[in-house]
């Protein structure tokens, strides 16, 4: 069994959580949802949700194609 050190596909998901951070930084600044919250609440939920998110994507994409 060949151990990885590196995944070949690092750098595809590593640009799929920067676009879903982006988007998600889209999302916060406009939705008037999040017009409400302080700078610092905004920030700490765009963490959450781009990182929850991101987890998400990967699992459904681990189950689906793997």
């Amino acid at each position: 069994m060949k151990a990885e050190l590196f995944n070949q596909y690092a750098l595809h998901w590593a640009g799929g959580f920067l676009l879903i951070y982006v988007l998600v930084q889209l999302l916060v600044a406009r939705h008037p949802r999040f017009q409400f919250l302080s700078a610092l609440q905004k920030s700490l939920l765009v963490k959450v949700m781009a990182i929850g998110s991101f987890g998400l994507v990967y699992v459904l994409f681990q189950l689906v194609v793997v």
